[in-house]
């Protein structure tokens, strides 16, 4: 693809495009029409969470062919993997995302892979000063045994060499910085007896009453949080016997569980697991409580990593907003957010389809086909690698450090 499809879309200020920007436009000249068809095999593939094991395979063999160092089944997660250029200097770690949901790519994450991709061969091509790692993180959507995988990564000390972390994610609209909820689920399963309904219920143990009994005492607790924690459950049955004139033996309720404070819903986790326990002993049940996904915490913005990623916008003519701020309520969950309390994370969101297209939709699909996505896909990675070689140039690593110590 020529790069002159992509001229209107290098609007540096003069400063910074010689820079940069003439730098990144010829690398991507060279790279993007393999990045376009990455994207679209992943696309193609729609992998779900812990079971990307060809999309992991296309991302780590493109990195390997571009000068990457990839060490696969990374943290023992098969479908993880770690890609190191071994360059010194500057570490820079970006994030790659490639679960799909059951309807397809509806959240875009081959787009994220791509920009992961894209970003890595760039910057690998334009400064030998930059140690650029890229992190494939399995299952963001919460799917299988490394459901939230960035949880248990950050938890693993796997970010502690980085300088810092970028990740991006498909929207509608430009954007720095993110708010989320912290979130989590657990599977409570409940272990009975099984008996005849009719001839013999007193033999029998009902693990369908008491789930449905314990779901009347999590449904309660609502009352107990005060209204500035934001609290949301969500409850279903999964489990609930298998015929009507037998007393059930197997029940099991998923709860999850969000707010807008993570210390609140450690807490409020504790209150479901006393609860559940207290029923199911009442009950004469065994009870088994499996954490479906990790607890996914709040978002830590990283103030000084998010307005160099805006005013790269900006010099792009770009007029980006600063998710981080305001007063606008959260309504997303990420295992990034953890990402973020372990070291410096700076985000960026691109825009796909229309103002106001509903995530996880089959519309939201539609609009992350690469075909229809590559100008937002291409300047992501124009913004993400011109912002971290003018991190790099201009020594600014001290600023984002000492805005992730104090907290901003």
């Amino acid at each position: 693809m020529s790069s002159g499809v992509f001229k209107t879309y290098l609007k540096y200020p003069l400063y910074i495009y010689h820079l940069v920007g003439m730098d990144i436009d010829k690398a991507l000249e060279k790279i993007f029409p393999g990045i376009l068809d990455l994207s679209k095999e992943i696309y193609g593939l729609a992998e779900p969470g812990s079971e990307e094991i060809e999309s992991s395979r296309l991302l780590s063999e493109y990195l390997s062919e571009n000068g990457f160092k990839v060490e696969k089944n990374y943290k023992e997660m098969k479908t993880a993997f770690r890609a190191d250029n071994g360059h010194k200097g500057l570490r820079v770690g970006l994030l790659a995302e490639y679960d799909a949901l059951p309807n397809g790519h509806s959240c875009g994450h081959n787009l994220i892979a791509a920009w992961a991709a894209g970003t890595a061969a760039s910057l690998n091509m334009l400064d030998k000063g930059i140690n650029v790692q890229v992190f494939g993180t399995p299952s963001e959507e919460g799917n299988g045994p490394y459901a939230g995988s960035k949880c248990m990564l950050a938890d693993m000390g796997a970010f502690k060499g980085v300088d810092f972390v970028i990740g991006v994610h498909p929207d509608d609209r430009w954007g720095v910085g993110g708010k989320t909820l912290a979130d989590t689920t657990l599977e409570l399963k409940f272990r009975g007896r099984s008996a005849h309904g009719a001839d013999s219920p007193e033999k029998g143990i009902n693990a369908l009453d008491a789930a449905v009994a314990a779901y009347g005492v999590i449904n309660s607790l609502r009352g107990w949080a005060k209204l500035d924690k934001h609290l949301v459950v969500g409850m279903i049955f999964t489990e609930a016997g298998k015929a009507t004139n037998v007393v059930p033996d197997k029940a099991t309720l998923q709860v999850e569980f969000r707010s807008t404070s993570t210390e609140f819903l450690a807490e409020f986790e504790n209150k479901v697991r006393e609860a559940a326990n207290g029923v199911a002993s009442a009950y004469g049940a065994d009870l088994i409580i499996d954490q479906a996904t990790p607890l996914y915490k709040t978002y830590v913005n990283n103030s000084a990593l998010d307005s160099i990623l805006k005013e790269t916008l900006s010099s792009m003519g770009i007029d980006a907003s600063d998710n981080g701020s305001g007063n606008e309520f959260p309504s997303g969950s990420t295992d990034e957010a953890n990402v973020s309390w372990v070291v410096p994370t700076g985000h960026l969101d691109f825009p796909i389809g229309y103002t106001g297209i509903p995530g996880h939709s089959d519309e939201f699909r539609e609009a992350a086909n690469p075909d229809n996505a590559k100008y937002s896909l291409y300047k992501a990675i124009q913004v993400a690698a011109g912002a971290i070689l003018q991190i790099s140039r201009e020594n600014k690593i001290g600023q984002i450090r000492n805005c992730f110590k104090s907290g901003e």
